[in-house]
């Protein structure tokens, strides 16, 4: 499994368009590199750890 991801994935991990990223890149701050190319990437658990402070559901047991 990938660790680092391109703005088009992260995007679509994100579950937003491309211009709908790079405004919350912009508005949160997100960490990213600048990789050889020119290339920027984004770490992959730094976009899940931001989509768990968008989560506001109630946590759940599942264990029986």
């Amino acid at each position: 499994m990938k660790e680092y991801l391109n703005k088009n994935e992260a995007a679509l991990y994100m579950c937003l368009s491309l211009s709908g990223f790079k405004n919350l890149v912009k508005e949160w701050d997100i960490p990213s590199a600048k990789v050889p190319g020119g290339r920027i990437i984004y770490r992959k658990s730094d976009l899940k750890r931001l989509n768990e402070h968008f989560f506001d559901g109630p946590k759940i047991n599942l264990q029986v």
